[in-house]
């Protein structure tokens, strides 16, 4: 057993903090074998929640930058993916996360981008408020906030844009099970070429055979309030 498959081994026994630490100060002389070990270990069911952990710890260096959200991408658990998001949002920022994960919806392989897409999810930014009651909407925030969202707002545009124009164009249902419950249906929000989608999108899903799709853009409609679960992604078949 070599030092990482030991680290592993103690993660898994419940010694999760201490191996994750151990695991970052060997990184900082890792050697290309570390470092190949670690790549390897982030397309591994078992050892890539390791990984993730280690970089709880400290910045995801520039090399993993890919590997990492390609693990998120390949996660098909909508709530554990974040632990390989959170790392490079924190270490490269929401910009340079984004941009990643937005080529990947913009390209042609469906299982990659429904899981771009459910990985988006946790590169968005989330409101700070002051105040105690604050009534959820951009103009409540911080000050800080609000300047940090604002100089992302060719971000924000793009990943609207995307979405809508993906949901339309791409029959997949996974696919279009992900974007549904993310996309914007105000007309207002979309450049004047592409408010014609809004209404395709939404007759699209009106009459979509997957009952989630039907159901969820009323959801986005405001007609109905009761939320059904998201359902299960398939993991990549490659």
């Amino acid at each position: 057993m070599n030092d990482w498959d030991q680290l592993v081994s103690e993660f898994e026994s419940g010694m999760q903090d201490a191996a994750a630490r151990a695991g970052y100060r060997k990184l900082q002389n890792a050697s290309e074998a570390d470092w190949h070990w670690v790549v390897a270990a982030l397309e591994d069911e078992t050892q890539k929640w390791f990984v993730s952990a280690v970089f709880r710890v400290g910045p995801v260096p520039q090399r993993l930058f890919e590997t990492m959200l390609q693990a998120a991408i390949q996660e098909v658990d909508p709530d554990s993916n974040r632990q390989f998001v959170l790392p490079c949002v924190k270490t490269f920022g929401y910009r340079k996360v984004n941009a990643f994960l937005l080529d990947v919806v913009e390209g042609d392989d469906d299982s990659e981008i429904a899981g771009a897409v459910a990985a988006l999810y946790w590169a968005k930014m989330v409101l700070e408020f002051a105040g105690n009651d604050p009534e959820c909407t951009l103009e409540d925030a911080t000050l800080e906030f609000q300047k940090a969202f604002l100089e992302l707002n060719d971000v924000w545009e793009r990943k609207r844009n995307t979405f809508l124009s993906v949901f339309v164009n791409n029959n997949n249902v996974s696919v279009r099970q992900q974007i549904i419950s993310v996309l914007n249906l105000d007309e207002s929000a979309y450049p004047a070429e592409l408010r014609p989608l809004v209404p395709r999108a939404i007759e699209i899903a009106r009459t979509h055979a997957d009952e989630y799709i039907r159901h969820r853009v009323e959801v986005q409609l405001g007609n109905e309030r009761l939320l059904r679960p998201l359902p299960n992604r398939e993991p990549s078949q490659e």
